[in-house]
């Protein structure tokens, strides 16, 4: 579990290095919560909570390129956030948040192939 908090600080730093605008320091801190949230959920495919972590994360890098002109780099980010998105809410369809972040990665991921 501590991994999952250390995952959650860096994404906290993340957004306010990006608040500051120090954009090197946020992408790098993006970039651990990534890696963090990508191992659990490797490790852990049965946990949801982990899955959507990951989700999270992945949709947060996406959101950053595409806000730093970058939609080539944020679309794979994003498809693969939709990706566990679907797969989550086809768990179960009554979880309103799983229901919403599937919305809201085919919202992102829309934007970004209409690039």
């Amino acid at each position: 579990i501590w991994q999952r908090d250390l995952s959650v600080s860096h994404d906290k730093v993340g957004e306010g290095l990006r608040a500051q605008g120090d954009l090197d320091g946020a992408l790098d801190a993006f970039r651990h919560a990534l890696v963090i949230s990508r191992r659990l959920a490797q490790a852990h495919p049965s946990i949801a909570a982990w899955q959507r972590a990951f989700s999270y994360c992945l949709r947060q890098l996406a959101e950053f390129h595409e806000q730093g002109g970058q939609p080539s780099v944020a679309l794979p980010f994003a498809e693969e956030s939709l990706s566990i998105d679907e797969r989550l809410s086809e768990l179960d369809r009554s979880n309103a948040t799983w229901q919403r972040d599937v919305a809201v990665s085919q919202a992102l991921v829309a934007r970004l192939r209409g690039h």
